[in-house]
């Protein structure tokens, strides 16, 4: 039953961050007017960061405040980071804002997925299937934040949109706080109250607001701290590794491989909400079936997608071993790869074989985003699940947020690919637009085979430790 809760929480925070993050890119391009390569350092590096905040929120919740209270904490700030896009209307704000919205991002996003894993038992066939179920709860607010806030800016401008997010954060405080009192629902480790560690938890949030300040208002600050960030995250699971037993120590390290094919899917996901967006914006037919479509239906198109077929794969699911579990999903991070590569192949066929003076129809680019729509179900809902079940009991809100670091160095690598497609300021010839993109998108699919290729060497890893651990079990 407390599944419902998670659904319609994470739905709405989902909403919420989407609102944002689909708008983006159009937002600084139309209303602030900003070139390409300053936009794409910008929203890949406000990706990154809610992705890799989920390291801190996590480790928060295990160490300070627990996993219900990091949540309700993270559904707040939301809310007035927010309140703040949707009323004031300058960079620092915008800056102040996105901040924010990492830092709550970061307090929720790897806490809500612990407790739904603590709602299983070890083994449970439905694990898997739950997740699968949560994540179309993620999918539903995905819908909703890439429709709804497009009608509302065309119709009442961007504050509306804005204002909207604000709206779903009531929503989603008054769902998840319902839920944990009726169906009492359990951190992992019970919290107790210490002061000291409230003030430390305070002391945190106010630093990961300042460092999130910084990095998105001087964004060549982006390249070391990231790599920081990626050197802390390796360093922490090698530590893990050395204090573990030697069948817990070769599931920490699946972790770790399973985070590395994780950050070149995510890599190249993202560029839907960067240069996907401004290509279609740019040379796709901006009306589809006799209705305006702009940009941000292409992402709904796929969360249907996903809807459609994660009903399907939540269906199909029946017990098995921790080994079983982990060489599952390892093919399915492969297969994800698979189509996240025809997707790409897709793009590129589309903007460079199509007539060169004329738009190119939504009908070549809706099953690149299909596509996509398969990929993105088999690894993130399914490393999700694996997560919950590899981690050390102790560690799993710390692993779970250096999952979602993975999809954070992605994002920001996503800035940097997207870079590839970048258009000379103030260019609007359709033929030259068109011969650009179609060159741009050739380069990221040439680096998708390469990365794909990476990804088949790291499951021959995966696949040796899990043996390992099977044959000394």
């Amino acid at each position: 039953m407390s599944l419902r809760v998670f659904f319609a929480t994470e739905m709405w925070e989902r909403y919420g961050f989407y609102v944002v993050q689909s708008l983006l890119a159009l937002y600084l391009a139309t209303h602030f007017k900003w070139p390409d390569k300053q936009i794409y350092a910008l929203v890949g590096s406000f990706t990154a960061i809610t992705y890799l905040s989920p390291l801190i929120g996590g480790w928060m919740a295990d160490q300070l405040i627990g996993q219900k209270n990091a949540v309700l904490l993270g559904v707040f700030v939301l809310f007035g980071s927010y309140c703040l896009l949707s009323l004031i209307d300058s960079q620092i704000a915008l800056t102040s804002s996105l901040a924010g919205i990492a830092v709550g991002t970061g307090l929720l996003k790897p806490n809500i997925s612990s407790l739904l894993g603590n709602e299983y038992p070890v083994g449970s066939p439905h694990r898997e299937s739950g997740f699968t179920i949560f994540y179309m709860g993620i999918t539903s607010g995905i819908i909703l934040g890439t429709t709804i806030p497009s009608q509302l800016n065309d119709h009442f401008g961007w504050g509306a949109s804005f204002t909207s997010a604000a709206i779903g954060m009531i929503i989603a405080f008054s769902v998840f706080f319902f839920g944990i009192t009726r169906y009492k629902i359990k951190d992992y480790n019970p919290f107790e109250f210490e002061f000291k560690k409230i003030v430390l938890a305070m002391i945190l949030i106010v630093a990961l607001w300042s460092l999130s300040f910084y990095i998105l208002y001087y964004p060549k600050l982006a390249n070391l701290l990231f790599g920081l960030v990626v050197l802390c995250s390796a360093l922490y699971i090698l530590y893990s590794v050395s204090r573990e037993k030697a069948k817990q120590a070769r599931q920490t390290l699946v972790i770790g491989l399973l985070c590395i094919i994780s950050v070149m899917f995510w890599a190249f996901y993202f560029q839907m909400f960067m240069s996907l967006t401004l290509f279609i914006s740019r040379v796709v037919q901006p009306t589809f079936c006799g209705i305006q479509f702009p940009p941000p239906y292409y992402i709904t198109i796929q969360s249907i997608g996903m809807l459609v077929i994660g009903f399907f794969l939540a269906r199909n699911s029946h017990q098995m071993t921790l080994v079983e579990r982990g060489l599952s999903t390892g093919k399915k991070f492969l297969l994800a790869m698979v189509f996240m590569t025809l997707a790409y192949l897709i793009i590129a066929l589309s903007s460079g074989l199509t007539d060169k003076t004329s738009l190119i129809s939504p009908l070549l680019i809706i099953p690149a985003f299909l596509m996509i729509s398969m990929a993105e179900l088999l690894l993130s809902p399914v490393g999700l699940s694996a997560i919950t079940i590899l981690a050390c009991k102790n560690k799993v809100s710390t692993m779970m947020g250096i999952f979602f670091v993975s999809l954070g160095i992605g994002g920001f690598l996503s800035g940097k690919l997207a870079s590839l497609t970048a258009i000379p300021h103030g260019e609007t010839n359709t033929e030259v637009l068109k011969a650009l993109y179609a060159n741009a998108f050739s380069e990221q699919l040439g680096i998708l085979f390469i990365a794909g290729f990476g990804c088949l060497v790291l499951f021959a890893v995966i696949k040796f430790l899990l043996m390992d651990i099977k044959n000394n079990d």
